[in-house]
């Protein structure tokens, strides 16, 4: 276990010399920052939604009916692709893999951070919205804090299954990162895939593309995707899918630069 802890920690202090980490605060920020202009700019409806009994439901929606949709899986591909190449620009595969470490130990520990990065996007996004209601309370005198009790429980239920149709994408991002040494190539796959996904999400066999599952968490209460169709079921089949898809790849590659 300490080894594992040791390897994770020392993974995390490479990632600071990435872009990944301003990717995460940038990415999480800017649907937040974006509804909290757009509503400070109506200054008209501020005072009529921040009494309103259900405000938070509201934030809820909008940011992340704009988040699930593009930026997210935008985000995730970027940042999978971005820790892989942490070695490949340095030329440090081979380095790395001459530490007294074992290759499962590697794989889990990168895979560990990447998993840690979405974390943080999560808890810095739901900070976000949280402020996207309390700032304009603080700078108009008029405005009102929110009146409606912070629903708790229905935002973690709700950023629960969103980091659950996450995984896949993270999965399968991390295994083209790791195994693909052109950086533009998981991210052209990735895109390609979430184009793809925006036009698949309301066909009936839209749940076998993975990337699909965070819009269809919009579409499944009006009708337009199949309710019977479990999508908790295929995000962790396709996750546990990739992962061990990719850590096999890994520890069986004969090219270790």
């Amino acid at each position: 276990m300490m080894v594992i802890l040791n390897s994770f920690q020392s993974e995390w202090i490479k990632r600071k010399h990435s872009s990944a980490s301003w990717l995460t605060i940038f990415g999480a920020l800017f649907i937040p920052a974006i509804v909290l202009i757009r509503r400070m700019l109506e200054t008209e409806k501020l005072i009529g939604s921040n009494s309103s009994g259900k405000i938070w439901n509201m934030l809820y929606s909008q940011c992340w009916n704009y988040m699930s949709i593009f930026v997210l899986p935008i985000g995730i591909i970027l940042t999978a692709s971005l820790i892989a190449q942490i070695e490949y620009r340095n030329n440090c595969w081979k380095q790395v893999h001459t530490t007294p470490q074992s290759f499962t130990v590697l794989f889990f520990a990168k895979f560990g951070i990447a998993i840690a990065l979405l974390i943080e996007f999560f808890l810095l996004f739901n900070i976000g919205i949280i402020l996207t209601g309390i700032l304009p309370a603080l700078l108009f005198a008029d405005v009102p804090f929110p009146k409606q009790d912070f629903p708790y429980q229905a935002f973690l239920i709700g950023n629960a299954k969103f980091f659950l149709y996450c995984l896949p994408i993270l999965s399968l991002q991390y295994l083209l990162s790791i195994h693909i040494r052109n950086f533009m190539v998981p991210i052209g796959i990735g895109l390609a895939m979430v184009i793809a996904s925006l036009i698949a999400v309301s066909w009936k066999y839209g749940f076998l593309l993975p990337y699909t599952y965070c819009s269809m968490q919009f579409l499944i209460h009006d009708n337009r995707i199949d309710p019977n169709v479990n999508i908790y079921g295929w995000s962790l089949g396709y996750f546990v899918l990739f992962t061990i898809l990719n850590y096999i790849l890994y520890i069986k590659q004969k090219s270790r630069g």
